[in-house]
């Protein structure tokens, strides 16, 4: 079937994270019926997925989980059908790493999944990833098991990575499970050297990996081809999609019908 796309037509988007605050936000209707409903009979027979997020460039897990919960809705959007998890990359940097008139809104200490330099032909070379691949399979082999992950920009990209080197390197896949799905936010595929070919796999035989991806139309970060791009590496058959037109690069404010296809898809994977 084709992608399921939400696009809400003149819609002004909140303001970007940065700036935002979650104080006197309504709940929408769907938001508030699943809050007042989470705990009925009803539901308490659905286990709650178990998810792994992984945060944007030179954050962290705790500053991700403001950013879903305090300046979003997101994570309110689904905190009755998962639980979420957080790691931090594993490079970590100075305080300053942000600019100071940015440090009070998320405060240090700050990480990230690599520092990409240029490599030939168009790849990158990202320095600090294996030691953020070795945090991150320490992290599940301790934490786990994860029914599926959640990234952010970079973060998004490292997920969609774990899953790509799980489902089709066997030497990964014997230390790290493959997720059972994964939700994508503003991000794009791995230009690392070394995951060119799993990655020209990945487009000629996308993953059977049933993803929720979001993205905005106003993304100068990650421009809106780049996400489809790594779109095209997932079987389209499993794939949902949440397309905000005037949306930037942050972990977007959903409406009441973007929130309704969370949920669905969340749903669909229980």
């Amino acid at each position: 079937p084709p992608l399921v796309g939400v696009a809400l037509q003149q819609r002004k988007d909140p303001p970007e994270n940065l700036e935002s605050t979650s104080k006197g936000r309504p709940l929408h209707r769907a938001q508030e019926e699943h809050r007042r409903c989470g705990t009925t009979a009803a539901n308490t027979h659905m286990t709650r997925l178990r998810i792994l997020c992984f945060h944007s460039f030179r954050l962290s897990g705790d500053n991700m989980r403001k950013q879903l919960f305090d300046l979003a809705n997101l994570g309110a959007s689904l905190a009755d059908l998962a639980t979420l998890d957080f790691v931090d990359g594993g490079h970590r940097l100075g305080d300053d790493a942000l600019p100071e008139r940015l440090q009070a809104l998320f405060p240090p200490p700050y990480f990230e999944w690599w520092n990409a330099r240029e490599g030939a032909g168009g790849t990158a070379i990202y320095d600090h990833l294996e030691a953020s691949l070795a945090k991150v399979e320490r992290h599940i082999a301790e934490h786990g098991p994860y029914d599926g992950y959640l990234g952010f920009s970079q973060g998004g990209c490292v997920a969609h990575t774990l899953s790509l080197l799980s489902m089709r390197d066997p030497s990964f896949a014997s230390r790290v499970p493959a997720p059972r799905f994964a939700i994508l936010l503003s991000c794009r595929l791995s230009r690392h050297t070394e995951h060119s070919e799993l990655v020209a796999g990945a487009a000629a035989a996308p993953l059977p990996l049933p993803s929720l991806v979001l993205y905005g139309g106003k993304d100068t970060d990650v421009p809106p081809a780049m996400t489809r791009e790594l779109m095209a590496t997932l079987d389209p058959a499993g794939v949902r999609e949440i397309y905000l037109p005037l949306g930037g690069h942050r972990v977007p404010n959903l409406g009441e019908e973007e929130v309704a296809v969370l949920r669905r898809f969340l749903k669909s994977v229980q």
